[in-house]
């Protein structure tokens, strides 16, 4: 029940494959390497929204987070 951990509002590290991805070379500039977790997911399998400092929100899978 690892999926528990993102709670509302916890600080976490975002995996580098996925900031490097080119899926989200568009929004580069408004990435960084953390976040805050904005939704609780429900089950292991949903995402997680998080908000960067830029305010920019995103949508991401729970394996790429480590929690800081």
């Amino acid at each position: 029940m690892s999926y528990l951990k993102f709670k509302k509002g916890v600080k976490v590290e975002i995996a580098e494959c996925y900031l490097v991805d080119e899926c989200t070379e568009p929004f580069r500039g408004e990435m960084s390497s953390n976040a805050t977790v904005c939704s609780e997911p429900t089950d292991e399998e949903e995402l997680v929204y998080i908000q960067y400092g830029s305010g920019l929100i995103d949508v991401v899978p729970q394996d790429i987070l480590t929690i800081i």
